[in-house]
């Protein structure tokens, strides 16, 4: 998959957090929001980092439109390893077919970031960059350097990381819900019993098929009249929502149980009728 060259995340995370760093020693309370906002940008970073070293994970069609909150979740779903540190090692081997007894050269420790954390202070962050709500029942929490400070020392070691690596050995199917190339690492379908479209967000199950992998959804399909199945994803089941159909590509909106739709839109986003 193609990347965008100039965006360097490596530096960038360290930009980010030199500048929080600085702006926190100042001591300065209306410098407090601007440390904060400089420590979100490190976590983006560290994420994207991460992701840019999994790229070939990644939806070709869908990644380019993608917003922070999707990178964290897509990080969480393609290596279920993704949050412990690696250390990786280098031996001479003597017998091709049996691993190396060593002894081992250390040739660096990937420390990866624990999705699930850093979204949460991500997310805490944005709470202080924002004008307060006058009609909130809840007082708004203002940064302070006692919170500040723990979460500059939480993203050092992160930021402080200089290796990047993953070996993994993937699997290719089609999603049957968006048509896109799904490619999932094979020890995440052993782990997890299955995989997500990072595209469309439909959940498959696997099973072992005559020495290969079978990918299935339970997702119930629509059937549009012009005789074309297409699968929905479970966070689009709900009255209201709109999927399109894979053959006419006509756009429907869900009214009702039982997969009562109504057309929204035909194929040149003209009003159905």
């Amino acid at each position: 998959m193609a990347i965008n060259n100039y965006a360097d995340p490596t530096r960038e995370k360290r930009d980010a957090f030199d500048a929080a760093k600085a702006l926190l020693a100042k001591g300065d309370e209306a410098l407090l929001r601007y440390a904060a906002l400089e420590l979100r940008r490190c976590i983006e970073a560290i994420v994207y980092e991460k992701l840019k070293s999994l790229h070939d994970l990644l939806p070709e069609a869908s990644v380019h439109t993608w917003q922070v909150p999707q990178a964290f979740e897509a990080l969480v779903e393609i290596e279920p390893n993704a949050e412990e540190d690696v250390t990786y090692g280098i031996a001479l081997q003597s017998d091709p077919d049996k691993p190396s007894p060593g002894p081992y050269m250390n040739i660096g420790t990937d420390k990866r970031p624990k999705a699930k954390r850093v979204e949460t202070v991500w997310n805490r962050l944005g709470g202080y960059l924002h004008a307060e709500w006058p009609f909130s029942k809840k007082k708004t929490k203002k940064p302070t350097k006692e919170i500040l400070q723990p979460m500059l020392e939480e993203l050092e070691p992160l930021v402080n990381n200089f290796f990047n690596a993953s070996m993994y050995e993937t699997i290719s199917f089609e999603c049957c819900g968006c048509g896109a190339q799904v490619k999932v690492l094979k020890k995440a379908v052993e782990l997890n019993g299955g995989a997500v479209c990072l595209t469309c967000g439909m959940v498959f199950k696997a099973e072992n098929v005559d020495g290969g992998v079978q990918f299935t959804s339970a997702e119930p399909p629509f059937t549009c009249e012009c005789g074309v199945s297409t699968f929905v994803a479970t966070k689009k089941m709900r009255i209201g929502s709109k999927f399109g159909c894979r053959g006419c590509k006509r756009t429907f909106e869900i009214t009702g149980a039982h997969w009562n739709c109504e057309v929204v839109a035909d194929e040149d986003g003209g009003d159905g009728g």
